[in-house]
This record gives structure tokens, C-alpha cells and sequence, in this order.
């Protein structure tokens, strides 16, 4: 298989491992239990969630930028953060005092939504 002139394997690599990274501190992150975090305003945490999705859809997208692709990469990059939260909100039904919310989805969702919006706006 050929790669094109203008796709870089090293840096697609690199950006899928700096992708792979940020969900491995996200995975890390919802795996912590028992946190003592300050009084933070009611349903804040969504605000939290929608914040950390953002860089992990602009990672996405630019990941698969650099991998060639360059097709729906907008609704892509959305997609694979979006099923990355629903994963990772799987995986809080495991934890001791974690559990699984739509609210943290949606949450989700819309932080993926504005990080792959950015990507667009940044790199066209």
C-alpha cells in the first residue's frame, strides 16, 4: 500500500500516540474512586466532562488529518470521542463510587462536538 507524499507516518504515529495517551489519562482519571474534590456547583462535573472531550476530538482529528484521512473527519473525530465517553462510562459502572450517567454522556458528546470544531476552524 502507498502512502501519499503529503502524509508524514511519523507524524500520524506520533498523534495517535499522543491520542492513545490522552484517553489512557481519561481512562486513568475515571478509575480513581473516592475523590475528595471541593463543593463544586451542582452538575459542574458535566462542564468538567465537556472540557476534557474537547482535546480528545481535536486529537482524533487531527490524528486522522495526519493519517490521510481527510473525508467526514469532522463527524469521525466526533464519533470515536463520542464512543470512547460511552466506553469510559461503561467502565465507571466498575468502580467503587463511580457510576455510569447519560447527563455525562451528553456532556461528552458535546465537548467532542466543539473539540472537533476547533480542530476545523484551527487547521483549515
Amino acid at each position: 500500500m502507498a502512502i501519499k507524499k503529503d502524509i508524514s507516518l511519523g507524524a500520524a504515529v506520533f498523534c495517535w500516540l499522543l491520542t492513545m495517551g490522552y484517553m489512557g489519562i481519561l481512562f486513568y482519571l475515571s478509575s480513581l474512586h473516592n475523590i475528595r474534590l471541593p463543593k463544586l456547583p451542582e452538575n459542574f462535573d458535566k462542564v468538567i466532562h465537556m472540557f476534557a472531550y474537547m482535546p480528545l476530538a481535536y486529537l482524533f482529528y487531527l490524528s486522522l488529518m495526519k493519517s490521510g484521512i481527510h473525508k467526514y473527519i469532522f463527524v469521525l473525530a466526533v464519533i470515536f470521542a463520542c464512543v470512547y465517553g460511552i466506553t469510559d462510562e461503561l467502565h465507571q459502572v466498575t468502580v467503587p463510587g463511580r457510576d455510569a450517567s447519560v447527563g455525562d454522556l451528553l456532556a461528552d458528546a458535546l465537548g467532542a462536538f466543539l473539540g472537533s470544531l476547533a480542530a476545523r476552524i484551527t487547521m483549515t
